[in-house]
């Protein structure tokens, strides 16, 4: 193994393998054997990948459970889910894939079993939460909370859509590890033993490019997946492994499709795999138990996604347990499909970066915006001339600066021009979803509840117009005894109101428990009655129900756990 050796441009070698950082980016160039390849990955980025996704995902679990069960509780449950369920994905992982984590472990000097429990964990999460749906006595808050996963919203815009015709592929990413992936990004370029070159948007440690990436032939792929569905069964092929198959391997859409039916998924997915030469779009929808192939017709010229079945057997499998999630979604497909409906002809990178970036109604920050919390990656590809835009910085990266890349060259690509889509919005919107990105880290990677307050009070105070921010804030204050200013949040959040009247009325549940835990039961009375009389979400509702039945204690305050992706509390 040739020693790791820093040159005088910056750049790090080992053998045929280069890293250096381009805008906080780590630029990444692999080459040999899977082995050799993943080798490289781990001894070029050994620091980085100690503090990247994959050591996160592996205690992810403990996270989950966090508030619902003790910390020991949190640590055997994952130890026993590794045990039983991560065995058996770690199985279904092909020998291209282990020789890639066995050298990834190897170069970063981590050991084996530890780094491929972090890469077989999601899927161990995936399953998990499909067994979970149905399962009567286990907390809705920790079925919810594992069910929530990767987002992602893609739009794709060619021929007429686009100013010179040629095609563009447009993707956020929107996953776990707000505190861990962007910080770690990395542009990793192949030059496999066999198979084609492709480029993959991914982090540190992330070894497989099936996820995000771009291929010689011109073929582009991302992957979207589909939450709150039980269909999802131990025993396929693993997430990213396929598409990192279909980037090698594949020229064509024709034989994309086929490496797609050749494998079975364990969880739910969505493939979007776009050909820049032929200008065509491939939609590959499936579960364990059944796929759906649609082409996107040429004329169409344009087509976005979001996490929404288009196919009606298998959208039938999707439940709507959490609206708030559900009408964010809906959102994010309607707001895609309406820029690109307005931008037609004009469309280029920098546009199509704008989608990525966009906010939504200005009325609420989290209701319909496109650029989350979650989204840790941004990409635009042009892929008939092999450029790749990548999105830097903190979450959400697509309000951060696109710089461009050239999977001939594996270096920054000249004459392509870098853009910010967040500079479009003022300094006051995105300091105030700076301080938001805090607070969720803060919360849900160190259950620092003190900390979070601060940081929402923040942006309350730069961004006093954004009712969820308030509503949030109020939560967060009632779980740490605060009810004086749980009562202040809440009246503001009510005060401003919503486009939701849904949201409205989960504001006034919790206004009313703020009373109750304060001791003024008449007012709390009057709160749950105000939420049985508006249109409220059904667990909303119920919880109201209660509310009447029986006061809202202190101790039941201690365990609410809010879903900081989408200002909400997933079971009320």
């Amino acid at each position: 193994m040739t020693a790791v050796q820093t040159t005088t441009a910056a750049r790090t070698t080992l053998g045929p393998a280069t890293h250096r950082r381009v805008h906080g980016l780590n630029v990444l160039s692999l080459a040999g054997t899977f082995e050799e390849m993943g080798r490289q990955h781990g001894a070029l980025l050994a620091d980085e990948i100690r503090r990247g996704p994959i050591p996160y995902y592996r205690t992810f679990v403990e996270k989950v459970m966090r508030g619902a069960a003790p910390g020991v509780i949190g640590r055997v449950g994952r130890r026993v889910l590794q045990e039983t369920v991560g065995r058996r994905v770690a199985r279904g992982l092909p020998d291209f894939a282990l020789d890639t984590i066995r050298g990834m472990a190897e170069g970063a000097g981590l050991p084996f079993d530890e780094v491929l429990e972090g890469c077989t964990m999601p899927d161990s999460l995936v399953w998990l939460a499909g067994r979970m749906i149905d399962v009567k006595g286990v907390p809705p808050a920790v079925r919810h909370r594992l069910a929530l996963g990767l987002g992602c919203t893609s739009a794709i815009a060619w021929g007429a859509a686009t100013r010179d015709g040629k095609l563009l592929h447009a993707r956020n990413l929107d996953y776990h590890g707000v505190g861990c992936w962007p910080s770690t990004a990395a542009l990793v370029f192949h030059r496999p033993a066999q198979g084609q070159r492709y480029v993959a948007a991914s982090a540190a440690g992330v070894a497989m490019g099936g996820i995000t990436a771009m291929n010689e032939a011109g073929l582009t792929l991302t992957v979207h997946q589909h939450m709150f569905t039980d269909r999802s069964a131990v025993g396929g092929t693993p997430i990213g492994i396929v598409g990192d198959i279909v980037m090698r391997e594949a020229r064509t859409l024709a034989e994309a499709e086929a490496i797609l039916a050749r494998h079975k998924p364990i969880g739910c997915w969505t493939y979007l795999v776009a050909d820049g030469h032929r200008r065509e779009v491939l939609c590959w929808e499936e579960d364990p138990q059944r796929h759906a192939s649609r082409r996107i017709a040429t004329e169409a010229s344009s087509f976005g996604y979001a996490n929404i079945y288009l196919d009606e057997e298998l959208g039938a499998t999707e439940r709507d347990l959490y609206p708030t999630y559900w009408r964010h979604n809906q959102g994010r497909y309607a707001r895609v499909a309406e820029i690109l409906r307005e931008r037609h002809g004009a469309l280029d990178a920098e546009g199509m970066a704008g989608i990525l970036g966009d906010i939504g109604d200005p009325r609420c920050r989290l209701r319909d915006s496109i650029c989350m919390t979650l989204t840790v990656g941004s990409v635009v590809f042009r892929p008939e001339d092999g450029i790749v835009w990548i999105g830097t910085g903190e979450a959400p990266t697509s309000h951060g600066t696109f710089v461009p890349f050239s999977l001939q060259t594996g270096d920054v690509a000249h004459g392509a021009e870098s853009f910010t889509p967040g500079e479009k919005y003022d300094a006051q919107t995105r300091d105030a979803f700076e301080r938001w990105r805090r607070a969720y880290v803060a919360y849900v990677d160190h259950d620092d509840v003190p900390r979070s307050r601060q940081e929402l009070s923040m942006a309350c105070e730069i961004a006093p117009e954004q009712p969820a921010y308030r509503a949030v804030a109020g939560m967060f204050a009632l779980k740490d005894g605060d009810t004086t200013d749980a009562a202040r949040m809440l009246d503001a959040a009510i005060a401003i109101g919503h486009p939701d009247e849904q949201r409205l009325a989960s504001f006034h549940l919790w206004r009313a428990r703020a009373s109750d835990v304060a001791g003024d039961r008449t007012r709390a009375e009057r709160g749950y009655r105000t939420v049985i009389g508006m249109h409220a979400d059904p667990l909303v509702r119920a919880a109201a129900e209660r509310g009447l039945k029986r006061p809202y204690r202190t101790r039941d305050a201690k365990r609410i756990h809010v879903d900081m992706s989408l200002g909400d509390v997933m079971a009320p």
